[in-house]
This record gives C-alpha cells, sequence and structure tokens, in this order.
C-alpha cells in the first residue's frame, strides 16, 4: 500500500472523517462505514487517512524555520514574522487565537506540528486510528498478513499521535474507542502523563512482541514515514523518559521504570540490525568525522541499508540547505538558525574535558563571564581550535570553510568588517557570531549540485542517550557511562569520565551529551522543558549570547561576548543595554495552550477547567 497516493475515493473517505472538533462527534454513519470496510482499497485508504496531515520537523514550520531550535537556547533566528519575534524576543502576549497571533507560526496544515491546531490535528487522528482498529478484524483486506499489519501499523501510529499530544499539552484525555454518536461527558477527562505514557508502552510492547507482519524497517521508499517496530521502541522510550522527568512525574520516582524501558527498547533495536553510523563513505569530504557525514545524508530506505541508524525520518528531504541556513558569501534566502554562545560552549575540548562548569557555566546572570574550567585546554584567544568534533559538523566560525556559487573555497569571517559580520535587524546576517552547517552538505552550492539531507524524527543515537539519562537518574552510572562510550567513539572523543563524580554531576554531562549529539534536531525545545519544575520559569533560555569579533592589525582577533539585545557602540568598541528576555522563558510555555474557543466548549461541557495554566 503506498500512503503517498489516495485516490479520489480516498479524499472523499477523508471528508467523512474531518469533524469541527477533535473531540466533536465523528459524522461518520454505520452504513457509510460498512461501505469503506467491506472493499479492500477503501479500507486501506481510510488507513491511509490515519496519516493526514502528519507532521513535518526539521524546517517545516514558517519559512523554513526550526522553530523548536530557535525556541530553545541552542539557537537565534532573526526573523520579520511578529509572533515567532515576540515569542523569541519581546513582550510575552500572544493570545493562543486561531488565526490571528497562533502561539508558533507553522506553514500550514502539512506544517502543523507545534501551534494551537495541533490539539485538533492528532485527536483527527486519533479518531480516525479509533475506528479503524474497530473495523479491521473484520474488514475485507488483500491479506490476512495485511490484516495483522495494518493492525499494529494503527496502533504504533496512535501511540505516537499521544506522544505528541502530551508532549506538547500535558495531562490530556486518553480515548481508545471511536466517538459515538452520543456520549456521556465523563470521556471528556484528562489523564496524567503517566498514565499516557504507560498505554502508550502498553501498545509498543506489545507490538513488538506479537506482531511479526510489521517489519522493524521500511525497506521500499514509497512506505516512508509508514509506522515499523522500531518507531514503535523510539516512542515507548521518549515517553517514559517523559513520564519520569520533573515537569510531569507529580513528585513520584518513575525513573527505575524508565530505566527498565528504555533499556528493553535499546536493545531491542540493536538486537534487530540497528546501529551507529560509524562508516565514513566520503573521506576527501568529512575527513574521519561520520557524525558529519550522517547529517548531510538521505535516510537509506533499501533492503541493505548503508544508515543503519536511522528509524523514522520526515519526509520533507531538504537540498538546499544554503538557501535556508547559509552565509552571506553563498547568497541565501536567508541565514536561519545562528547557534548561540551557550551552544559553542556546551561542546567539550576534543580531549573530552569541559570549557565551562556545567553546574554553573556562567558567572553572571548575562552570561558574559564564562566559568571556564583550569586546564581543559581551552583558549580565549584562539576558541574554535582542539573541540569536539561534533562542534565542526554544527558551526560554521570565524575561519571556516565554505564553497560559494562558483565553486570557490571562501573563508567566513565573522569579525566585524567581514565577508559574513554579524548584523541584526536582518535575516541575510549572523545575529550570534555564527552560523549554522547541520545538515549543510560542504559541497552543496547555490548553481551547483544538491545534496539531500533528512530531517530524522528518531535514531538510534536518542535511544543510547535516554537509556543513559535514565540509568544515571536511578544511581547506574556505570551502565550511564557504557551507553555514553558508543556515541563519543564515533567522533574519537574519549567518553566521559564518571570516577569519583556524583549522580548529579554525571546527570549534568549526560544532559549536555543528549544537548550536543541531537543539536537541531528539535528535542533540546521540549528537554529544557521536562527537566524544569512545575510552576517555575526557565531561566535556562531566558538569556542568550553572541560573540562579537574585531580583527586587530596584526591579523590576531579580539573576543567579546555580548547579550542579544543589546546594541554596539562603534565609538567605544563595547556592548551595552538590557539585552531582551526570550520571550518563551516563562513558566506558561511549559505546556502548550488549547485554543480559546476550545478550551471554552471544554468547559461549557465539562464543568472542568481545560486551559493549560498561564494562559
Amino acid at each position: 500500500m503506498n500512503k503517498k497516493i489516495l485516490t479520489l475515493l480516498t479524499s472523499s473517505i477523508l471528508l467523512l472523517s474531518s469533524c469541527e472538533s477533535a473531540l466533536d462527534i465523528s459524522p461518520e454513519g454505520r452504513k457509510d462505514l460498512d461501505e469503506i470496510f467491506s472493499s479492500e482499497v477503501t479500507t486501506g485508504a481510510y488507513l491511509n487517512g490515519c496519516y493526514q496531515e502528519f507532521p513535518q520537523f526539521g524546517l517545516g514550520y514558517y519559512f523554513w524555520t526550526s522553530t523548536p531550535e530557535a525556541l530553545s537556547d541552542n539557537a537565534w533566528e532573526y526573523h520579520t514574522e511578529p509572533a515567532m519575534c515576540i515569542v523569541q524576543a519581546y513582550k510575552d502576549n500572544i493570545k493562543p487565537q486561531r488565526g490571528k497571533n497562533y502561539l508558533i507560526m507553522d506553514i500550514g496544515p502539512s506544517g502543523n506540528f507545534l501551534n494551537i491546531s495541533s490539539w485538533d490535528l492528532y485527536y483527527r487522528n486519533i479518531n480516525r486510528c479509533n475506528v479503524f482498529l474497530s473495523r479491521i478484524a473484520t474488514a475485507t483486506v488483500p491479506s490476512e498478513q495485511d490484516r495483522l499489519r495494518w493492525t499494529a501499523e494503527a496502533r504504533v501510529l496512535r501511540a505516537f499521535y499521544y506522544m505528541e499530544l502530551m508532549m506538547r499539552f500535558g495531562d490530556i484525555p486518553l480515548l481508545t474507542d471511536p466517538t459515538p454518536l452520543e456520549y456521556s461527558n465523563e470521556l471528556l477527562k484528562k489523564s496524567s502523563i503517566k498514565t499516557i505514557a504507560d498505554f502508550i508502552v502498553s501498545e509498543c510492547r506489545d507490538v513488538i512482541e506479537n506482531s511479526s507482519e510489521l517489519p522493524w524497517r521500511i525497506t521500499a521508499p514509497s512506505e516512508s514515514e509508514r509506522m515499523t517496530k522500531s518507531v514503535a521502541a523510539a516512542v515507548m522510550s521518549r515517553s517514559v523518559l517523559w513520564a519520569a522527568s520533573p515537569l510531569c512525574n507529580k513528585g513520584n520516582d518513575y525513573w527505575e521504570e524508565a530505566e527498565s524501558v528504555t533499556d528493553y527498547a535499546l536493545n531491542k533495536l540493536l538486537s534487530n540490525g540497528f546501529e551507529l553510523y560509524t562508516n565514513v563513505l566520503n573521506p576527501s569530504v568529512f575527513g574521519e568525522n561520520a557524525y558529519f557525514e550522517y547529517n548531510c545524508t538521505q535516510m537509506d530506505i533499501s533492503t541493505s541499508p548503508v544508515d543503519k541508524e536511522s528509524i523514522l525520518a520526515s519526509r520533507q528531504v531538504i537540498n538546499n540547505w544554503w538557501d535556508v541556513m547559509g552565509t552571506p558569501i553563498c547568497s541565501p534566502n536567508k541565514v536561519g538558525l545562528c547557534p548561540t554562545q551557550e551552544l559553542v560552549d556546551a561542546f567539550p575540548m576534543n580531549n573530552g574535558k569541559y570549557v565551562v562548569d556545567l553546574a554553573k557555566p556562567y558567572l553572571d546572570e548575562n552570561h558574559l563571564k564564562p566559568n571556564l574550567i583550569a586546564g581543559s585546554g581551552y583558549d580565549e584567544k584562539n576558541p574554535y581550535v582542539n573541540r569536539d568534533p561534533r562542534f565542526y559538523a554544527l558551526v560554521l566560525y570565524n575561519g571556516s570553510i565554505v564553497r560559494n556559487a562558483a565553486d570557490q573555497e571562501v573563508t567566513v569571517e565573522t569579525y566585524n568588517g567581514g565577508n559574513s559580520g554579524l548584523q541584526m535587524g536582518t535575516t541575510l546576517r549572523t545575529c550570534t557570531g555564527y552560523y549554522s552547517r547541520k545538515h549543510y552538505h560542504p559541497l552543496s552550492r547555490r548553481n551547483g549540485p544538491a545534496y539531500n539531507a533528512s530531517q530524522r524524527i528518531f535514531r538510534l543515537a536518542e535511544l543510547y542517550l535516554n537509556y543513559a539519562e535514565a540509568a544515571a537518574e536511578c544511581g547506574h552510572l556505570d551502565q550511564a557511562a557504557k551507553a555514553i562510550e558508543p556515541i563519543r567513539k564515533r567522533v574519537n572523543m574519549p567518553n566521559i569520565d564518571i570516577s569519583g563524580k556524583s549522580k548529579e554531576q554525571v546527570i549534568l554531562e549526560i544532559r549536555n551529551e543528549r544537548r550536543i549529539e541531537l543539536a537541531y534536531e528539535g528535542l533540546r525545545y521540549y528537554d529544557i522543558r521536562r527537566w524544569n519544575n512545575p510552576n517555575e520559569d526557565m531561566p535556562t533560555v531566558r538569556v542568550e549570547t553572541g560573540m562579537w569579533i574585531e580583527k586587530n592589525p596584526d591579523n590576531s582577533y579580539t573576543y567579546q561576548r555580548f547579550r542579544i539585545g543589546d546594541t554596539y557602540d562603534p565609538a567605544s568598541g563595547k556592548w551595552a543595554g538590557t539585552g531582551w528576555d526570550k520571550g518563551c522563558y516563562s513558566k506558561k510555555y511549559l505546556f502548550h495552550p488549547l485554543e480559546q474557543e476550545e478550551a471554552d466548549r471544554l468547559y461549557a461541557l465539562t464543568g472542568e477547567i481545560w486551559q493549560n495554566p498561564g494562559w
């Protein structure tokens, strides 16, 4: 079944299954459903409909922006869209109203991911899954193998939608049956994140153990984005981490359960052919940096994949990163996400030693005085040498080399007056002193070849990190370090050293490892939130900084940190001001709001407050 090719008949089915509100009654009549599930064609088409508007990640937001990264402390993007600017820098005055000020902008139906309408989208598709699962046992299907595979597929897809909902909205209704024509308001009640996670784990584990017809991998490009057992493992692993985290655990300790589930999921993947991407195919371009090459490639969907790390990737494949994440010397449409100095500081030296103290990275609230670790090898006068190899795969800095439209190697000059110098107030120049490199193939350029890069939704490295975090939280530091080792080994880095360190210190190192390994993949936005205590603001994203560089007459450089939002005074050569607070640091942004009209409607039905705090 090819879910990308839908007939006119399929479109009619999708219209039947839509509704004004996701939690309203389903408009399908019994006769309509009887007709739909009496044909193998329309039965398969209905399953296709369960994937309708499957969310796009990576750059699948408003104007090719990786919105979660822009709203984390990893990056800043100067943007022309007022709503986007507000949540990045200005006063926190966004109201959750459809068609006016979205919480976070997107690019339309195919990009519904972070905005308030994702509540409707996910519950609409959950109800489609529920209808499908209630009918598939007696439906007409091409074969019994298809019946079993489609059943498992719908269960994993429903679990995926519930995971996405709870990460955005917190406690939510858990509905596993089709919405009936008449129902009691008792159906409309919230279940805790722990309850949702337990359901997800139960569903995914059962599929993994008992659904032999569902494959571990997709081997045909026409079936990309279909659910698999590997997706089930990834979904359950991420979900239990959420349930155990401070934001969601309601004061309970669920880490032992999280360790058990993440260990199970990781080992299931390892025993079914998944492994980290470690062999560089093009050393003339990527040297020994397999991490760099991996993130510049398209997910390999075949019977014998070279890429055995990827689990699920967005169907949106980008081949023009230079145009939406480029540098001025490459004539881009925009430079896109600009890495913050905080992200740069997170990368250790290539000897494994950290640049700043992870427990207290800065000595001042404006992050202008780094709490440097003596003896690390970091040189403030030459800050970009001998860093973790993943730094060079992610960041374009002063002295990096890129190819311009004429296929010439050009040095990136981010110093004052350089060819790529910092400038606020334009989308064509960095606002932090850095440009993004992740997913940007070194040979890709305007007027040149296009190299496709996939945006992975799940990959094996995350499962290692999930287990490492859960194990460390349980005090099993040896196991946690062992899980980090393959990730570090891939980039020829020494493993984290746990000798003589407390549990809290090791957890900080694992969280930092997660940050740099998964940077620009959208997870930092959620990690900051789940690690936060409820009812507290998120100071981690409040203040962000960049690096201003002056070139001296002797060709050396002077480096000056500045707070984003400050102003540079050419006369004094200094930055001054009070800076910008990132608007989304306040506690109301721990969870997304419902559209106010929907929250009011649900209150009228149930007498319960549905809107999340602060909205």
